[in-house]
């Protein structure tokens, strides 16, 4: 008889309890192991622990220990111990024994390993690979070092046609092991298979690599890296679409829906801003063309067409008490909640393109020294002036000014109001193809280039805006671009996102990574004024 079921028959004889031995350690084994699933299941792992007591004997404890796994989505495990790996997705877990006020734990981790074929493409094309390596611009999208927020619903994966036989992608991890084999020159995953590589990998990063079959003979990429955040990106991307002279609405991670066309109010509408209450301003009719507010729930008037004023760009104040706009290089100040004119902000000249910071404390804006229109200038800067409350603002102070060879504006404060996102271009705002993006300190100093965000060459990258603040150490930016979809789209506005750290800006360095194309938008449609709200 063991130790375990003799002190248990001691105790029912009335031993004192002083005197039953006790354990001092609780050891799982094994302690750190690999398992392999997949859609159809993987073999069970039987696990052991076991006891070492006060006397130095050790005793196999696996009948009597409580079980339990940290991590539930890389699989369970019974009360007798036995590990059964999920079959929806891989992970690493802790498997817990607990006893007497004691635990002892192991590591298992599982791989998810899967084989999808597309278009009865042949995967034993690739049973042999040679070392030769394909050019490293095979794969056109996404690119090499992107970071994607978790709920991304998929990615368009797409490669060069290099008139191959068929084509293998795999996707790697410490826990993935995916190969998708096809004739085509694109993937996309469906939801569920996307969520096994994305989700499983979240707060890690997956190698992506292209094989290409030419007559038996097997070329491959080097890998490109993506990074999947360990956090879903919140809220909704409401942008301006020039194809549909209005609004549409993409919540992140779902379908793109209509949000204010020109169908719906009858007007084109765009130069859009969203209160915390529910509101959104626009101008309608295009540039110079009369201020309009509506109620976002059932879209009725607070302000209809031809209410009398005019406004090109806007903000409200985060609370939504008032809304200040520009036009003709004025900037007025309205009721937030009616729409009343309030009054006009007293400048030393002319101004434009505002944004309030999320604290109210202070308002973003351009000045200018040739106006021509509210998106048509010469000289601009980007300046910082004070909110002290009740509408009254103070003297702007710059923040940016690159002298007269560029110009700086469609300034838009973080929202943790630590940075500044700025466009610079050699001409005017208005469709600027060499325009990039920036960002700066609010209280000044050199301005920082988005060297990874911005690619190279003349793509239009335009009027950048932040996504809500995330409960992450990333923040996210939305811009439009003119720059190559892969094979699917060029010289299109549409609409990307990239991921920012802080931290490398505060250090001076390169805070963004590679954009990516947001999902599920009209790849046929001109895409401007991603306003992302909660």
């Amino acid at each position: 008889m063991g130790l375990l079921p003799a002190f248990l028959v001691a105790c029912s004889q009335g031993f004192a309890t002083d005197e039953i031995p006790k354990p001092v350690t609780i050891e799982v084994e094994p302690t750190d192991v690999f398992v392999v699933s997949g859609p159809g299941g993987g073999t069970p792992l039987e696990l052991g622990a076991w006891a070492t007591y006060e006397t130095g004997e050790v005793v196999d404890v696996s009948d009597v220990v409580e079980w339990s796994v940290s991590n539930r989505s890389a699989g369970d495990i019974s009360a007798e111990g036995v590990f059964t790996p999920s079959t929806a997705n891989g992970g690493t877990t802790w498997i817990l024994a607990a006893l007497a006020g004691l635990e002892g734990f192991a590591t298992v981790t599982v791989i998810y390993s899967d084989e999808l074929v597309v278009d009865d493409a042949d995967p034993s094309l690739f049973a042999d690979p040679s070392p030769e390596v394909l050019s490293e611009d095979a794969i056109v999208y996404p690119e090499d070092g992107v970071n994607i927020p978790r709920n991304t619903p998929s990615i368009s994966f797409q490669w060069l046609d290099l008139g191959a036989d068929a084509y293998q992608l795999t996707f790697s991890s410490g826990i993935t092991d995916v190969s998708v084999t096809t004739t085509s020159t694109h993937w996309e995953a469906d939801e569920a298979t996307w969520q096994k590589i994305a989700a499983t990998n979240a707060g890690g990063t997956v190698d992506v690599t292209l094989a290409a079959s030419f007559a038996g003979e097997v070329e491959i990429t080097d890998p490109i890296t993506m990074s999947v955040n360990r956090m879903d990106a919140r809220g909704s991307i409401i942008y301006w679409s020039t194809s549909a002279a209005g609004l549409r609405e993409i919540p992140y991670g779902e379908p793109a829906a209509e949000f204010m066309t020109s169908a719906q109010s009858g007007y084109c509408v765009g130069c859009h801003a969203i209160s915390s209450t529910s509101l959104v301003a626009f101008t309608y009719d295009g540039g110079n063309g009369p201020l309009g507010i509506k109620r976002t729930d059932d879209l009725s008037d607070v302000v209809g067409h031809g209410g009398g004023v005019s406004a090109n760009f806007k903000t409200f104040s985060p609370d939504g008490t008032y809304l200040l706009g520009t036009f003709n290089g004025v900037l007025t100040l309205y009721d937030g909640v009616t729409g009343a004119q309030l009054h006009d902000v007293p400048l030393d000249g002319t101004a434009t393109h505002v944004d309030w910071s999320p604290d109210g404390d202070s308002v973003a804006l351009v000045l200018t020294d040739d106006h021509y229109a509210d998106w048509v200038f010469d000289g601009s800067r980007v300046a910082v002036m004070d909110h002290y409350g009740d509408g009254v603002f103070g003297e702007p102070r710059v923040v940016v000014d690159f002298g007269m060879d560029y110009n700086a504006y469609y300034p838009a404060w973080s929202p943790d109001g630590k940075w500044i996102a700025f466009n610079r271009s050699t001409g005017d705002s208005y469709d600027d193809p060499d325009a990039t993006l920036w960002v700066v300190d609010p209280i000044g100093g050199e301005p920082i280039y988005l060297e990874a965000a911005n690619q190279v060459g003349d793509l239009t990258n335009s009027w950048p805006r932040w996504g809500p603040l995330p409960d992450d150490d990333i923040l996210w930016l939305a811009f439009a671009s003119k720059r190559t979809y892969g094979n699917v789209t060029a010289d299109v506005p549409q609409i990307w996102v990239n991921a920012f750290d802080p931290d490398r800006a505060k250090a001076g360095e390169d805070p963004s990574w590679p954009a990516f194309w947001l999902p599920d938008q009209a790849h046929n449609e001109g895409n401007h004024i991603p306003v992302w709200v909660e």
